[in-house]
């Protein structure tokens, strides 16, 4: 069995792979924000319905390219075991599918060889969104409060809570967008789910901040791995 060894948290590995946990909860915080100004103030749109309407605007690029971004990440990204990497692996997946088969905001396909390769294109997408939620926020409230060293700090106490708030509140905006769906099909209305998505995304993002201590950071110098 390989015994522990203390690592400096100013390793430059250490430190890297902080930076690349960060770089994510950036990406996820700052998304829905500045897709839905950039189609406010540079396209003078009104709100936008949904995040993923902002591909029909000058906002298309920035969209696309942190969701694929972001499915990069988590495709490579290695954690604690293979359970980790298995589902990081299908959040990565479905974040890429979440980009290239997203939807018009009157739910045309995002060009005609989509919509004749994939009818229900509005049905795979938010099938790709609900799994990406679901895997994240089951990462969040069980996987991300495994111990990466021997003890338990006082802030890593604390990101244990931030981690499961996080989980619930994704959980939690994943059924008001079911339930605002549902809703408009049975009425016919077209309800905005925006709010709900900014919620998830932003939320998907302190998740990773905090993983990544950009928040709560261990006050003390090393950190245990196994050599």
């Amino acid at each position: 069995m390989k015994s522990p060894t203390a690592v400096p948290l100013d390793n430059e590995f250490i430190i890297s792979f902080f930076r690349l946990r960060q770089a994510l909860g950036y990406i996820g915080f700052l998304m829905p924000l500045v897709v839905k100004g950039g189609a406010k103030y540079i396209d003078r749109l009104p709100l936008l319905n949904s995040i993923s309407a902002s591909y029909h605007t000058r906002m298309r690029d920035i969209f696309v390219g942190t969701l694929v971004s972001v499915g990069v990440f988590l495709f490579c990204y290695r954690g604690p075991d293979k359970q980790d990497n298995w589902l990081t692996n299908i959040a990565g997946l479905c974040a890429l599918g979440i980009a290239l088969i997203a939807t018009y905001p009157a739910g045309k396909a995002l060009c005609p060889f989509i919509a004749e390769v994939l009818p229900h294109h509005g049905v795979y997408h938010f099938a790709f969104a609900v799994v990406f939620f679901l895997i994240i926020s089951y990462l969040a409230i069980f996987r991300f409060k495994k111990l990466s060293r021997p003890y338990i700090t006082k802030q890593k106490e604390t990101r244990n809570k931030v981690y499961v708030i996080c989980g619930i509140i994704m959980l939690l905006s994943l059924v008001a967008i079911a339930l605002i769906n549902l809703y408009d099909k049975l009425y016919h209305a077209d309800t905005s789910i925006a709010l709900p998505e900014t919620i998830a995304i932003m939320t998907f993002g302190v998740a990773w901040l905090t993983k990544g201590q950009a928040l709560l950071a261990d006050k003390d110098t090393t950190a245990t791995t196994t050599a």
